[in-house]
């Protein structure tokens, strides 16, 4: 082969593995998702709800709260347009307040190279297991997936991978013996100790649901009945509906697992009725308010401790004989107060000659010329 060829077929190589190696070809998949659900796919749709919940955690969406961004399965014409001034990939620790485009400019597909049908197969898994919330809100004018990592799961996650850790005869390979089929049957591949760990989570979340009410003294055998019978999901959100309502009502409860129970069977969700995390979204923005009116008192007291020293040091400035001048003029202008005392009349004279000092040098800033 010339030498020319073969210089040629080399550059091409080389081209071929940067474009390979380039930071849009790659993905941020964390090995704690890989090692807890045993399943590639689950860990990489994890991992990227995770990263960009996380990156976009200071910004809110109305009326649900923060950590929410938006993705589409398929790009429309309009999002096409959006896709090509989107730039190119970013790794996830390389990312700024500029590269939120490719989270909510690029598809499923363009990011993480999985089909639609296999996203929406494992989000609704998450999604069940509580790991991911989802909610549909217009973007770009078409409505649209948002997601939002549950952040204490995080915690739930990692203690369960501890204790694996310190017991590792109970550890058992969970990758599916098929390679290649794009599923995500992770309750299946868990372990025993892990379907304990998720049961005892289970019973403690109800149990904070119905805490200080009547329904707390449900044994935890009788949890474990209704949850068997019923699901997890159906049980949890029964409590807080009933939880809820006896907060509003104050009602009288003789038996406690009997009216859970009816609650499962048939539960009625009252038109009041508001789901845990719009009430923790209203509480945010409600301490994000206090926060707020906190931080503007204390910019208030900065403020006028400021103009306090500012006012110290102009009096100490005067001389004793405009001090007096300004305190014959205060007594002149305030009859009522002739019998103030000395320390007293300092103060408001003081406070008079500092303001006077501030109105000329406005004056002077109108005119040009100050004001005698």
């Amino acid at each position: 082969m010339p030498e020319d060829n073969k210089l040629y077929a080399v550059e091409d190589v080389e081209d071929l593995l940067a474009e390979f190696n380039s930071p849009k070809n790659r993905l941020t998949v964390f090995k704690p998702f890989v090692r807890y659900f045993g399943d590639l796919n689950t860990a990489i749709i994890l991992s990227e709800i995770f990263t960009w919940s996380y990156h976009f955690r200071d910004r809110k969406l109305p009326g649900i709260g923060y950590g929410w961004f938006y993705r589409q399965y398929e790009p429309s014409c309009k999002q096409q347009e959006l896709d090509g001034t989107a730039g190119v990939g970013v790794p996830a620790d390389e990312m700024n307040e500029t590269t939120g485009s490719e989270a909510e400019g690029k598809t499923w597909l363009e990011r993480v190279g999985l089909r639609e049908d296999v996203v929406r197969k494992i989000v609704k898994v998450l999604v069940k297991e509580g790991y991911v919330q989802t909610v549909v809100k217009k973007a770009n004018g078409a409505p649209t997936c948002h997601y939002k990592f549950v952040r204490g799961k995080l915690l739930d996650l990692m203690d369960t991978l501890k204790k694996q850790e310190r017991n590792p005869e109970n550890i058992r390979e969970r990758f599916p013996k098929k390679t290649g089929k794009e599923t995500c049957n992770n309750r299946d591949s868990l372990t025993e100790e892990t379907t304990e760990t998720t049961q005892k989570t289970t019973t403690e979340q109800i149990r904070l649901l119905l805490s200080g009410t009547p329904l707390s003294k449900i044994s935890e055998k009788g949890l474990k009945i209704l949850i068997k019978r019923h699901g997890s999901k159906r049980v949890i959100e029964a409590a807080d509906v009933v939880a809820e309502t006896w907060r509003r009502e104050h009602m009288e409860i003789r038996n406690p697992g009997g009216y859970l129970q009816a609650f499962c069977v048939d539960l009625i969700i009252p038109e009041w009725y508001e789901p845990p995390h719009v009430r923790a979204a209203k509480a945010e923005a409600a301490a994000e308010r206090k926060r707020a009116e906190s931080d503007k008192q204390e910019e208030l007291k900065k403020a006028e401790a400021q103009k306090s020293k500012e006012c110290d040091d102009y009096w100490h400035t005067l001389s004793e004989e405009d001090r007096q001048k300004h305190r014959d003029d205060f007594r002149a202008t305030a009859p009522f107060l002739q019998d103030l005392k000395d320390d007293f009349l300092d103060g408001l004279a003081k406070l008079n000659a500092w303001e006077r000092c501030q109105q000329m040098i406005t004056n002077a800033g109108i005119t040009g010329e100050p004001t005698n």
